[in-house]
């Protein structure tokens, strides 16, 4: 086994690790209604930084990481608001679910996991 192949299982095994390690359960539902249910990485920060001032700005980042060898399709952002997005839904440490837009996805293919950068989404239900 290759040092990327051992990467890339290593990767995955902490990503879906959910009772010790970084493991989420998430909800991936692509724009025709399929939902997978995956485990990985998420994030959900209220304020960020500004790279250049330091200073925190108001707004809303998420992001999930996951294995790129538990999806059976690659998500795509997508830039055109008349067309149904790929979404993520997850539960936070508060116990509250909120449901996102995958803006941007972003594979390592090197060590096989995939970014997903996430907006707030809400589709009326």
């Amino acid at each position: 086994m290759g040092l990327r192949e051992q990467a890339a299982l290593d990767a995955r095994a902490i990503l879906e690790d959910s009772a010790t390690g970084f493991g989420w359960p998430l909800t991936l539902t692509s724009p025709l209604g399929i939902s997978t249910q995956l485990i990985g990485y998420a994030t959900d920060v209220s304020q960020t930084i500004d790279p250049e001032t330091g200073q925190a700005v108001s707004g809303r980042r998420a992001s999930v990481a996951v294995s790129l060898r538990a999806l059976s399709e690659m998500p795509r952002g997508e830039a055109d608001h008349l067309r149904k997005p790929w979404t993520v839904s997850f539960v936070d440490s508060e116990g509250v679910t909120s449901k996102w837009k995958v803006v941007e996805v972003l594979p390592d293919r090197a060590v096989s996991v995939v970014v997903l950068l996430l907006e707030s989404y809400h589709d009326g239900s």
